[in-house]
């Protein structure tokens, strides 16, 4: 009997061993990685950097390549440590459009960065090219940054009430006693200003910190201009300046129709503003509610158009304006017992703390609430009542900003504690016996069932 394979089964594996061959005969070739089109080099420059401070990094893009190159991009890695901000890619960031490279050119870009203030150690980086479609290659880079939790410096300045208004420090302008402190650190750092306006600071963490002022004599105004001091670099020192307020030469008054309201009742608002000086005013214009939309802010003050940003306005010496404005008792003014009118003016870019305001508290009747608190003088201005700052067994009252009656009298105790029950709703100040408050706002005392209505407060409190 004759053995041979069922016809199907030859064809079968015939065609198998002519695939098996012919496969072994296209095997592909490894796959090679693409050329290499494009160059990527990353540096900084040698001076000392330091935490918070501005800083270059330069980038340098060479096309190696025969061809254009379009929408180059370059994307930053953070290795380790501290993270770095760069705060203009100038259109290199992976989410723009990229830039074009001609063959053979090479394009450097000078980018601005910052270290913030969260120190994690020194920042190593990687910089790595996008081309479209391919990622390139990456370029290695460590930012030389001072430890600020191993290095320590000093600096210092001056502070000065600039009288005739040159913007420069003249002598016998030096302002005695205010706080100068330090922002921008993981510490708090306050000292006092000498009897010339010299202030000083030392063994401070090394690195940029913004310089405040706070407690100016004589209603004098710090003219922020966002000075810093370079702890860590030698030399490092700050002339800061301080001016009159507005309020010396622009002078605001403001009246309602009556004191009592009803929620959605309307409101007559009549403003005065008087130039008492001998010099011409202009570009004043009003802002209320800087706290940003209170809640228990009279509705409608945005349209006072006449009087409130954009609103520009002249006032010739000794001329006075007056405006009569229409507002709304906002919907939920009874959970506050009330509501008020709290405006500025002044210039566009001045500073509102030495501007002209106006405060009014009207009442709307609302359910009685409990309310309290503490009160302390806070010697270390560190805004925490520590141990012996306690105004203790001392009388304190509640004075109705709607009529200025007393409402209420008490006593803290101990530790400085006061409780007041049953206490009509609205705005009250809160007076202490032989002390005053620290700030304009450090005595509002808000009671009625509004959400922060509630007391339980601290309320920093100066000698009298």
């Amino acid at each position: 009997m004759s053995r041979r394979p069922l016809r199907g089964l030859t064809r079968l594996l015939s065609g198998l061993t002519a695939a098996l061959t012919l496969g072994a005969l296209i095997t592909p070739a490894a796959s090679a990685d693409p050329p290499l089109q494009l160059v990527l080099t990353a540096s900084v420059g040698n001076e000392t950097h330091l935490v918070g401070k501005p800083f270059e990094l330069t980038l340098s893009l060479h096309n190696v390549s025969p061809e254009p190159l379009t929408a180059v991009r370059v994307q930053d890695i953070l290795r380790s440590g501290s993270g770095v901000s760069i705060t203009d890619w100038q259109g290199l960031a992976y989410s723009q459009p990229g830039v074009t490279i001609a063959p053979g050119a090479t394009s450097t870009f000078t980018l601005p960065a910052v270290v913030p203030s969260l120190w994690a150690g020194t920042p190593v980086l990687a910089f790595r090219a996008f081309l479209p479609d391919e990622d390139q290659q990456t370029a290695e880079l460590t930012v030389p940054i001072v430890d600020p939790a191993t290095t320590t410096g000093s600096g210092g300045g001056t502070l000065y009430g600039d009288r005739n208004g040159n913007h420069t420090f003249d002598p016998g302008e030096g302002l005695a006693g205010a706080t100068v402190y330090l922002s921008g650190g993981s510490s708090d750092f306050t000292t006092k200003t000498g009897a010339d306006g010299s202030f000083g600071f030392s063994s401070v963490p090394a690195q940029r910190y913004g310089v405040g002022v706070q407690s100016l004599p004589d209603r004098w105004v710090f003219d922020n201009q966002n000075t810093t001091l370079d702890i860590g670099l030698p030399g490092s020192t700050a002339v800061l300046r301080a001016e009159r307020p507005l309020s010396d030469q622009l002078h605001a008054t403001a009246s309602l129709d009556r004191i009592t309201y009803a929620p959605g009742d309307a409101v007559q608002v009549t403003v005065s503003l008087t130039n008492s000086g001998s010099t011409p005013l202009s570009g004043i214009t009003g802002e209320c509610d800087r706290a940003g939309d209170s809640q228990e802010e009279i509705a409608g003050w945005k349209s006072w158009s006449d009087l409130i940003y954009p609103a520009s306005l002249t006032f010739a010496p000794g001329e006075t304006r007056t405006f009569s404005e229409t507002g709304t008792v906002p919907a939920i003014a009874n959970q506050y017992g009330g509501f008020s009118v709290d405006c500025d003016f002044g210039t566009v870019y001045g500073n509102p703390d030495g501007y002209p305001s106006v405060s009014l508290w009207a009442r709307v009747p609302g359910t009685p609430a409990d309310t309290g608190g503490r009160i302390y003088h806070d010697d270390n201005q560190n805004s925490t009542q520590d141990p012996g700052e306690a105004i203790a067994d001392t009388a304190v009252s509640l004075v109705d900003a709607a009529d200025g009656q007393v409402t209420v009298t008490g006593q803290t105790d101990s530790d400085g504690h006061f409780a007041f029950t049953a206490v009509p709703a609205g705005r009250y100040e809160l007076r202490v016996a032989g002390w005053i408050p620290a700030d304009r706002w450090s005595s509002w005392v808000q009671v009625g069932t509004c959400l922060f209505c509630g007391g339980g407060g601290s309320y920093i409190f100066t000698r009298a």
